[in-house]
């Protein structure tokens, strides 16, 4: 298998791959047809294809607003979704002190700084949000993030993937459609192609082949790319570490044995398939509905040009029961279809986490209702977390720092002392909890020992320590030491006494003080003399 990986063109491999991911292909584009079209198009689409529009935009709705919510928790703002992690025991037999903790964490949070500051100048939340809205519709994702310049990202429809049954990567193909004229002259004259650009046809397009293979003798992808079968010098052909491969095939779920993952809406294509049917008949029937027609007796004697062409308030002989409008009865045909489209609407909202999901129908909301409904909903994602943290944000989190120090942007750091954890995603999720279950404590308290029992028996320092970290607040600084409260609170009763006795009385208490302490040292020089 290794030697055929080798020598099969980048072209065989992937029309070979290309088989086993036609299905995930068919679904991925029922899934856009029924949500966003233009996502995963079909074969010759371009830029002035004409999609079919669905009957409802609630699909729509759904996922901009899941791979929004997926992007913005992966992916945070104004907060590293990392963080680097000291090993205290290393870090003790490396320095030799214990006052370099403060000191290492310092730099290394300028360092996550840094990192987050060329991920937003590279353009990358763009692309992370597409990847987000791919991963929901299509379930899949290719997404290449360079040592320099902005990053890419390939439908399921422009690349292949092979992994093992561990769901390890072991062959990617890339297929990208150039113009031939944009080729370099030393790319054209490798693969025999047209040098000359005056006579050389514009629209001429060709086929350029990435293909990712793992080594297994050294552990390391082999990225070549291929033109007409020749393998070309391409920018970004070399050797790259198994945790250094800038290609990250993404998957929104994990399957056992497959080499594609599945996409949320494939998981509610029923109920978006049903939404689509019956908004299309009750559109179809309400239109139909709508439309005027009257009937006329055959045997009356209206005359009926007269009657269409008669103006507002005239006058036409004939009898009234003889001209009837056409009606549509099928008023309780209807309100069984809506009823049931707003039950398809409710579920539906709650699968895509909409904000009108979340609040229930009642005249008195409280906030606690509305808080604890979209906890439930956003631990409803946590095993999407666990995958996309693992194939998603540790990666871009490695390859990103490996970006800054390929341009010496920062020094490598030392592996024996740090680490990097995601601190977003499935952990914030577990910070809530940590969150929901603190607040429940100091109120279960509060109501069975009352506001004395917290201030004597909960040390208030560290339970302000535990919930900074629930929120995923930086606590450096921002929490009192004992001393520092020892201080304030003294210097807070200095300044009481000042206020009572006086400014003058608190002087001579000091000069007597003073005095005090004079004669002290007096009178035991004098004990020891005698």
């Amino acid at each position: 298998m290794a030697e055929q990986a080798v020598t099969i063109t980048a072209k065989a491999l992937y029309d070979q791959l290309a088989q086993s991911r036609d299905p995930y292909l068919v679904r991925a584009r029922r899934a856009a047809e029924l949500t966003v079209p233009y996502l995963v198009p079909k074969d010759g689409t371009s830029g002035s294809t004409t999609f079919t529009e669905p009957n409802q935009g609630l699909g729509a709705r759904g996922v901009r607003q899941l791979a929004s919510k997926l992007s913005i928790s992966l992916f945070p703002i104004n907060a590293p979704f990392f963080k680097y992690e000291i090993d205290d025991i290393a870090l003790a037999d490396l320095t030799k002190a214990d006052d370099k903790r403060g000191e290492i964490e310092k730099a290394l949070n300028a360092r996550e700084r840094a990192v987050i500051s060329e991920m937003n100048g590279s353009m990358f939340r763009p692309i992370a949000f597409e990847a987000c809205r791919q991963l929901v519709v299509a379930g899949n994702y290719l997404l290449f993030i360079p040592k320099k310049g902005k990053p890419r990202g390939f439908r399921l429809t422009s690349y292949v993937v092979n992994r093992d049954p561990a769901g390890n990567v072991l062959d990617i193909v890339v297929k990208e459609v150039v113009a031939r004229v944009a080729l370099s002259e030393d790319i054209k004259a490798k693969i025999g192609a047209v040098t000359n650009v005056a006579t050389a046809d514009r629209e001429a397009e060709v086929e350029v082949y990435t293909k990712i293979t793992l080594d297994d003798a050294t552990n390391q992808y082999i990225v070549t790319q291929e033109i007409d079968d020749v393998v070309i010098d391409g920018e970004y052909s070399g050797n790259y570490p198994a945790d250094k491969l800038p290609w990250l095939p993404l998957r929104f779920t994990y399957v056992e044995g497959e080499d594609y993952g599945r996409g949320f809406v494939d998981e509610y294509i029923g109920d978006l398939n049903s939404l689509e049917v019956l908004t299309g008949a009750l559109r179809d029937g309400t239109v139909q509905g709508a439309k005027v027609v009257w009937i006329v007796s055959p045997n009356s004697t209206i005359n009926v040009n007269k009657l269409a062409k008669a103006e507002n308030g005239g006058f036409v002989q004939g009898d009234i029961n003889a001209v009837q409008a056409l009606r549509l009865d099928k008023a309780n045909d209807m309100a069984v279809a809506e009823r049931f489209i707003a039950q398809l609407t409710e579920r539906l909202s709650f699968a895509f986490l909409l904000n009108t999901a979340i609040q229930r129908s009642g005249e008195r909301v409280t906030a606690e209702e509305i808080r604890y409904m979209a906890g439930e909903l956003d631990q409803g994602l946590g095993g999407v977390y666990s995958l996309l943290a693992e194939e998603f944000q540790m990666p871009v989190a490695k390859l990103y720092e490996a970006r800054m120090e390929f341009v010496r942007k920062v020094p490598p750091l030392p592996k024996e002392i740090t680490s990097t954890s995601i601190v977003t995603g499935l952990d914030a999720l577990g910070r809530g909890n940590d969150l929901q279950n603190l607040d429940s404590f100091i109120a279960g308290a509060a109501q069975v020992g009352g506001p004395e029992a917290i201030g004597r028996y909960v040390n208030l320092g560290e339970y302000f320590k535990r919930r900074g970290a629930a929120l995923g607040i930086d606590m450096g600084g921002l929490i009192r030491t004992d001393e520092e409260i020892q201080a304030s609170d003294q210097q807070a009763q200095q300044m009481a006494m000042v206020q009572q006795l006086g400014p003058q009385a608190i002087a001579q208490m000091g000069g007597m003080a003073k005095e005090g302490m004079k004669q002290q040292p007096q009178a035991t020089t004098g004990e020891q003399n005698g």
